[in-house]
C-alpha cells in the first residue's frame, strides 16, 4: 500500500508537470504567432506606402484635385484623376462613408479604425505587352512626359512610344488597394459580410484589402483576407507644407496629423503606421489591464478579456512623392 501511495503521487506529479508545460507551450506558440502576424502585417503596410505614387517612367505633373477621389469607382477617367493622389485615408470611421461604403459594407469594417488607399502602377521588371492585356484589367502607359490610362478591353488607346518613335512604352498594371481592418476572417456559409457565426462562431478581428481586377472581363474590387489577429490600425500623416521649389526637401516640416485635409494629402511624405495585434485565441486566467498607445490617436484599453495583446508602430517614408521633391 506503501509503494501504491507513493507511485500514486508520483504519477500525479509527473501529470501536473505535463499539463503545465502543455499549457506553457500553447502560450509560447500563440505569443509567436500573435508577434508573426504583427510583423508581416507591418511589413505589407510598410512595402505598400513606400511603392505609393509609383508611375514608371512618369515624371510630369498631375493636375490637383478639388476633392477626394471616388476610391470605389472603376471608370478610366476617374482612376487617371485620383493618380494626383496616391495615399488617401479615413480616419476612424464610426461607419463607413460615401462613396467608400460603396464598395465596402459596414459589416465588414471594425469601427473606429482607420482605412488607407495606396494607388501605385506595378513594381515589376516584367512589364505587360500591349498584347497581353487582360480584359478588364486597368493599365497605365507611361514615358517621362506622357501616361495614358486605359483597359485590357481596348487595347488602341496606348499609343506612346520610346524615343524611337516605333518600340511600344512600357505599360504597368495599375494598383490600387484599400487597406481595412474586418470584424472576421471567413464568412460563414452562405454570407457576404461578417456575422456572429463567421469564423466557425468566434470571429476574428483580421486585416484585410480591397484590390482592382479584372472579374470575368469587367474591372472590379475584391477582397483579400491578409493577417488575422489585427484588431486596431490608426495612421498618422507627415506633411511637407513647403511650397515645391529649390528649398523644398520633401520632408515632413511639422506634426505629423490623423486627418489631413484635400489640399493636404498630396503632400502626405510619410506615415506612421500604429497595429495592435490580439492572441487569435484566449488565455485561460489572463486578463489584460493594459493600455496601448496608437500614435496621435491616443491610447486604447484596458480591455479586461482574456487575450494578449501587442502594440507595433513604424514611421514609413512615402518614397515616390518624396522623391520627386528633393
Amino acid at each position: 500500500m506503501i509503494s501504491i501511495t507513493i507511485g500514486l503521487l508520483l504519477l500525479a506529479g509527473i501529470t501536473t508537470l505535463i499539463a503545465q508545460q502543455s499549457s506553457a507551450r500553447a502560450e509560447i506558440d500563440k505569443s509567436g504567432r500573435q508577434i508573426e502576424n504583427g510583423r508581416y502585417a507591418l511589413t505589407l503596410l510598410q512595402d505598400d506606402i513606400q511603392h505609393a505614387g509609383f508611375y514608371g517612367q512618369y515624371s510630369g505633373a498631375i493636375t490637383t484635385l478639388a476633392a477626394l477621389p471616388d476610391p470605389c469607382a472603376t471608370d478610366l477617367a476617374t482612376i487617371d484623376a485620383s493618380l494626383a493622389m496616391p495615399l488617401q485615408g479615413y480616419d476612424a470611421p464610426t461607419t463607413v462613408p460615401a462613396p467608400l461604403s460603396a464598395c465596402l459594407l459596414d459589416a465588414n469594417h471594425i469601427a473606429g479604425t482607420d482605412i488607407l488607399v495606396v494607388r501605385r502602377l506595378e513594381a515589376t521588371d516584367t512589364l505587360t505587352t500591349i498584347a497581353g492585356a487582360v480584359a478588364g484589367q486597368v493599365y497605365v502607359q507611361t514615358t517621362p512626359d506622357g501616361k495614358v490610362t486605359g483597359s485590357g478591353s481596348d487595347t488602341t488607346v496606348f499609343t506612346l512610344t520610346q524615343k524611337d518613335a516605333t518600340t511600344a512604352a512600357e505599360l504597368r498594371k495599375y494598383v490600387e488597394h484599400i487597406y481595412f481592418l474586418s470584424p472576421c476572417n471567413v464568412y460563414a456559409t452562405g454570407a457576404t459580410s461578417c456575422t456572429s457565426a463567421a469564423d466557425g462562431g468566434s470571429p476574428v478581428p483580421t486585416l484585410k484589402r480591397l484590390e482592382i481586377t479584372s472579374t470575368a472581363g469587367t474591372t472590379a474590387f475584391t477582397t483579400t483576407p491578409l493577417v488575422d489577429g489585427i484588431q486596431n490600425m490608426q495612421f498618422d500623416y507627415g506633411i511637407d507644407s513647403a511650397l515645391l521649389g529649390p528649398t523644398d526637401t520633401g520632408t515632413p516640416n511639422f506634426p505629423f496629423v490623423t486627418a489631413p485635409g484635400i489640399t493636404d494629402w498630396p503632400n502626405v511624405m510619410a506615415v506612421q503606421v500604429n497595429l495592435l495585434a490580439r492572441n487569435v485565441d484566449p488565455s485561460v486566467g489572463y486578463i489584460d489591464t493594459k493600455t496601448y498607445n496608437l500614435g496621435v490617436a491616443g491610447t486604447v484599453g484596458p480591455f479586461s478579456d482574456a487575450y494578449k495583446r501587442h502594440a507595433y508602430t513604424a514611421a514609413v517614408r512615402a518614397v515616390n512623392p518624396s522623391g520627386r521633391r528633393e
